[in-house]
């Protein structure tokens, strides 16, 4: 992807539509947490237990509320997120994101956007990228001595799926610095994906049980560790996807540099 700066004197209607459809995807996306935390906190009635396709038409309730909620501004999140980038534009310009296909993204922050080039591959590591993952030195520690792994390993894919930024939420919904999705992150016991150890401690876990499965196999664990299990069984290796084999080249080319970094 590439990333230039974009300065205006004024807003254009095309960058306002922009604006405008990157607040209400966050208030969406925001509406949708918060509607999931409330539920846990009621929890189930054991009287009436829920089915499991009850509890799939209520989470496709929730997410058509929250697309609602982020079209009308419900809240008010929506509003207040336009002003400010809006505020953004007019002051000095908002990171401009050109994807494979020459569409242009905008993005909050572009510290959420993973190091990565249009192929999938990683790039070189920034200073900042080297910075922000160094600082979960201690985190990585801990995880990889709980679930007997390679620091380089756990470092590499961090740098790869988020670029150590606690706060990295993927198009997809994964969330967090190994990039966990709500339900994985559920069945891992991870109650806060922000949480840089609850994360970090998850995404370790769910690594070890993949290299498990896989015997030991680095390139399979990391394959399903993208694409999932079922894509990796299904081929019996790893998966002809672009990005899956691209992400398991990029993880493993990080893997020796974190490596030979450590050795010195």
């Amino acid at each position: 992807m590439d990333i230039t700066p974009v300065k205006n004197s004024s807003v254009s209607d095309l960058q306002k539509a922009k604006i405008q459809k990157v607040a209400q995807d966050f208030e969406t996306m925001f509406t949708s947490m918060m509607l999931k935390e409330m539920r846990k906190s009621v929890g189930d009635n054991p009287l009436m237990p829920q089915s499991f396709g009850e509890k799939i038409f209520t989470e496709m309730l929730d997410d058509e509320y929250s697309k609602s909620f982020g079209k009308n501004a419900s809240i008010g999140l929506a509003d207040l997120i336009v002003k400010e980038l809006e505020r953004q534009e007019l002051s000095g310009g908002l990171p401009q994101i050109t994807d494979a296909s020459g569409n242009s993204m905008l993005l909050l922050d572009n510290a959420f956007v993973p190091s990565q080039s249009s192929s999938g591959t990683s790039q070189d590591l920034s200073g900042s990228t080297m910075t922000r993952v160094g600082k979960w030195d201690s985190l990585i520690s801990e995880a990889c001595e709980e679930y007997d792994l390679d620091k380089s390993l756990i470092s590499a894919v961090i740098a790869q799926e988020s670029g150590g930024n606690q706060y990295a939420v993927s198009k997809a919904g994964a969330k967090g610095l190994m990039q966990l999705m709500d339900s994985t992150a559920r069945d891992l016991g991870v109650s806060n994906s922000f949480s840089p150890r609850h994360n970090i401690m998850g995404g370790a876990k769910y690594l070890r049980s993949l290299l498990d499965k896989y015997d030991g196999n680095e390139e399979l664990a990391l394959a399903s560790y993208n694409a999932g299990p079922g894509a990796v069984d299904k081929y019996n290796g790893v998966p002809p996807y672009a990005e899956t084999q691209h992400y398991v080249k990029a993880v493993q080319k990080l893997k020796s540099f974190f490596s030979n970094d450590q050795e010195l």
